[in-house]
């Protein structure tokens, strides 16, 4: 019977769960630390809770940050978990560490089963700035023939940058190619004081890890493209939408979700026909995206409503670029056969925390507000509350 410790700052009855499943795999559970592996539950990994005993950790927490994971496994071998995974990923994390089996660097090896691709990008991007020494810096991403700002601390200016651009900042040795012979990414590094090969290091475990997650997201991105427009379609907003939402409660940030409805496109579609409306709906799409932030994402939510995610964006912020949007809409007609067509836009604001405690809550706060907007006589911007 292998004998586990176990150490609950935070009680929870995720943690309750864990320890009745252990018992039940043969494990003797042990209150209190001691020597071996570590069960610890707390509401996230905090360096401060680790005991001066135990061979590895296993963390089971609430929630958790890439630089928080990155703290605690920096300073004892572990495993990181949050308490919606199934008890199942905790067997086989403890698995590999009896095992120790976690790579040349374990800290980055397990994110695999907790990051997402901007984690991981987010987790680079921090251990480069503080290996370098550098002031800030940005990773940028391709896709196509351009490439797109995906994590950065306004070092550098968002703007998309084409690829012979790109190549040019790592020829003069201000940025640092991530995963070369894909051509994944660069990396820039505002006023770094330490030569490259210090912060590079380790960089041969990152990058088949970065291709991994960036792999994963084109596939599925190809089953969450909407295939009318630019924007993702319904079920990748319910997919993305809790993620984001987790990320902004754990970094103390605002998300804002708009909703945005074409005014009368039944009317257009009886007049001229549905392709017609599909063509009112590509303009629609095409000017969102263009008005959009590198890092915001657009969704065709179904029918004529559409869906702009803001990530680290209060309500106020998303109010000025849908009332942009309504403006920029109806200033731009859609020529429909001897007919320049003019599109107007109804919109719905709603943020979290401020209007919502959840995804859930969010869509029908920002889904409130837009039917407000399109009682009280459309082409307005209305936010919940």
């Amino acid at each position: 019977m292998h004998r586990i410790h176990w150490l609950e700052p935070h009680p929870s009855r995720a943690g309750d769960a864990l320890r009745v499943a252990l018992e039940a795999w043969g494990h003797m559970v042990v209150p209190g630390p001691g020597p071996g592996s570590l069960v610890l539950v707390a509401e996230r990994p905090d360096p401060g809770l680790i005991p001066a005993e135990g061979s590895e950790i296993l963390w089971w927490v609430q929630q958790a940050g890439a630089e928080e994971v990155s703290a605690v496994l920096e300073r004892r071998a572990g495993w990181v978990l949050l308490q919606d995974r199934p008890l199942e990923a905790a067997r086989e994390a403890l698995r590999h560490l009896r095992q120790r089996d976690l790579g040349s660097e374990g800290w980055l090896r397990q994110m695999l089963h907790l990051a997402s691709l901007d984690d991981l990008l987010e987790l680079v991007l921090s251990r480069a700035i503080r290996q370098s020494r550098a002031q800030g810096g940005a990773i940028w991403l391709r896709k196509e023939n351009l490439f797109y700002q995906r994590a950065g601390d306004g070092s550098f200016p968002e703007a998309p940058l084409p690829r012979h651009a790109a190549a040019e900042l790592v020829r003069r040795g201000e940025a640092f190619p991530l995963a070369a012979s894909e051509q994944l990414g660069i990396l820039r590094l505002l006023d770094p004081h330490e030569s490259p090969e210090q912060f590079l290091q380790g960089f041969e475990d990152v990058e088949p890890l970065l291709l991994n997650a960036w792999r994963l997201e084109e596939s599925r991105a190809l089953s969450f493209k909407d295939d009318l427009t630019v924007a993702q379609n319904r079920r990748c907003l319910e997919a993305e939408l809790p993620q984001a939402v987790r990320a902004a409660a754990a970094k103390g940030e605002s998300v804002a979700l708009v909703f945005l409805d074409v005014d009368d496109l039944k009317q257009v579609n009886s007049r001229y026909g549905h392709p017609a409306g599909s063509i009112v709906l590509e303009a629609v799409a095409r000017t969102a995206q263009r008005l959009c932030r590198a890092h915001d994402r657009l969704y065709r939510y179904g029918g004529d409503e559409f869906c702009l995610l803001m990530p680290g964006t209060q309500a106020r912020g998303a109010q000025k670029l849908a009332e942009r949007l309504v403006q920029v809409t109806l200033g731009q007609p859609v020529l429909l056969g001897d007919d320049h067509l003019t599109i107007s836009l109804s919109a719905g604001v709603a943020a979290f925390p401020e209007h919502a405690d959840g995804a859930g809550h969010l869509i029908e706060q920002a889904d409130r507000a837009l039917l407000r907007a399109k009682r009280e006589g459309k082409r307005q911007v209305v936010v919940a509350g």
